[in-house]
């Protein structure tokens, strides 16, 4: 059973080279295990509210989507991709997809970044990533206004629940080995038809979730990647490691005048999040954020009221109150679309408003 490793969804309507239209490219980072597959049903629901009912005039949308590195559902040998290496395929990615939106739309797309768990972590890296290069001059200079990071394991994750649990086990030596050996013995006499059935029933997973599932776990590598990439995260996801210039304080029109982010990153936290530990997580809300523990029924206001002129350039923080699992791209992804695609549309506002 294989799955697309790519997802785009492109604008409904006239995306060549219209007047008075600004394209935006929604670039969407998966978690662990990284299949953009399982964020079928978020992303389409995010496109199509966006593309139906935006608030905003004149404005065109992209939504690119596309697996980690290791996780296609046909690959044979393929070297394991630790936490940097994933960071580096990334970066590669957006680059590669604002030139070919830019080829499409006949123009350069401005760019919102979006990521998953591990995905938030990526994110935040490319920021740094991309405005060093602004910085130094050494790359295209398109437009990076915003990011949106869901249920983000950026701290600490070892401390998590779920975190001390895999620390211990991923603590074996050849530990992705082992678990892709004893995960190909229990299934390798299954078809893939039955086990997808079999997932759908013992996890009551829906049909995209489920598909995803049985391609993951028959891929030839995608399991061993799982974990490679799971023991990269406990030991290198720690300290808040990222200083003012990805946090939003350096973009300030005072303090630079390279605007290739202005303080416009999104921060939505489970409630009770088994991957990320909850003093950790109100630790960094109160050091990073201007909003303390607002809920996700409260987040519908604009992200623009800061607490004071002085808090201005701080990310907005979330904190769910519909008891949304960390996993929301099984069943949850309709309501969290509907609330990123408020938070889109915050950020565009803010950004043509600096």
């Amino acid at each position: 059973m294989e799955t697309r490793s790519q997802l785009y969804l492109a604008p409904s309507v006239g995306n060549q080279g219209e007047k008075d239209v600004q394209h935006y490219l929604i670039f969407h980072i998966p978690g662990n295990p990284g299949l953009i597959t399982y964020y079928d049903p978020f992303l389409s629901t995010l496109h199509a509210l966006l593309s139906s009912g935006s608030a905003i005039p004149s404005v065109r949308f992209h939504i690119y989507g596309h697996s980690l590195a290791g996780f296609g559902t046909t690959e044979q040998h393929q070297e394991l991709a630790g936490l940097e290496a994933q960071i580096e395929y990334v970066d590669d990615l957006l680059y590669d997809q604002v030139d070919e939106v830019g080829r499409r739309a006949r123009q350069t797309p401005k760019v919102i970044l979006m990521g998953h768990s591990v995905g938030a972590y990526i994110l935040l890296e490319v920021i740094q990533r991309h405005r060093k290069r602004i910085e130094n001059d050494v790359a295209k200079d398109f437009d990076l206004i915003g990011g949106i990071l869901l249920f983000p394991t950026i701290t600490h994750i070892a401390r998590s629940p779920s975190g001390m649990v895999a620390s211990a086990l991923l603590a074996v030596p050849r530990s992705a080995h082992i678990a892709s050996a004893i995960v190909k013995t229990l299934t390798c006499l299954i078809p893939a038809s039955v086990l997808y059935y079999l997932i759908r029933a013992l996890a009551w997973f829906p049909e995209h979730a489920a598909r995803t599932t049985t391609a993951f776990i028959k891929s030839p590598i995608g399991v061993k990647e799982s974990v490679f990439l799971g023991k990269d995260e406990m030991d290198m996801i720690t300290n808040d490691k990222w200083g003012e210039e990805v946090w939003g304080a350096a973009t300030d029109p005072l303090t630079n005048s390279k605007d290739t982010i202005h303080s416009n990153l999104v921060f939505f936290w489970g409630s009770n999040d088994r991957w990320v530990a909850q003093k950790t997580r109100n630790e960094l809300i109160d050091a990073r954020g201007f909003r303390k523990s607002k809920t996700l029924s409260s987040a519908a206001s604009s992200i623009s009221d800061a607490s004071s002129p002085a808090d201005g350039w701080k990310p907005s923080m979330f904190i769910d109150d519909k008891k949304i699992p960390h996993g929301f791209c099984i069943k949850h992804s309709e309501i969290v679309a509907e609330q990123v695609r408020n938070w889109v549309e915050d950020i565009i506002r803010n950004h043509n408003e600096s």
